[in-house]
């Protein structure tokens, strides 16, 4: 790992907390047991092919699996989904993430059933930088809400555009 300056890392943190970015659940399953996290840090990768990039904290407990899936899903919540963000960035609710609203059968990712923008991706490559790894997916299948109005994220707080 390479050392940073300190101040060089704190004027990051800073810079990357007025970056307002929509908020996620990436979700996989793992021999018929549905995992998932929540994640800020998702980008369009190409149109040709439609894919996309998603970044996991390497102590996350999902990214020991999603190196081993074919498929995992990103599922971009609305803003009055701020609930589901907390309950998948909190570990001691697991229990309760995919109790309700949630498309079930672990022969894919679960796709949750309102959300903002559903995309099935297949997990085509992934690299480790620093202490996140970067996973690449190809979209094979999008669902979307008619309302548009993502979740945010920006200086520590959930919001929305509106």
């Amino acid at each position: 790992m390479i050392e940073t300056d300190t101040n060089l890392t704190d004027g990051f943190r800073q810079a990357m907390r007025r970056v307002a970015s929509t908020v996620n659940v990436i979700t996989i399953c793992v021999d018929g047991q549905p995992m998932g996290i929540t994640a800020t840090a998702m980008s369009s990768l190409a149109m040709d092919p439609p894919s996309l990039l998603v970044c996991i904290n390497r102590t996350a407990t999902l990214h020991g699996s999603i190196k081993d899936v074919s498929h995992f899903a990103v599922n971009v919540l609305h803003r009055d989904q701020e609930h589901l963000a907390q309950m998948f960035a909190d570990r001691s609710k697991a229990a309760l993430r995919f109790v309700d609203g949630w498309h079930l059968d672990c022969a894919r990712p679960p796709r949750l059933a309102d959300a903002q923008a559903s995309l099935l991706c297949r997990r085509t490559d992934h690299h480790q930088f620093g202490t996140h790894s970067i996973f690449i997916g190809v979209v094979e299948d999008v669902v979307v809400r008619d309302e548009v109005d993502p979740l945010l994220y920006v200086n520590g707080r959930y919001g929305s555009a509106a």
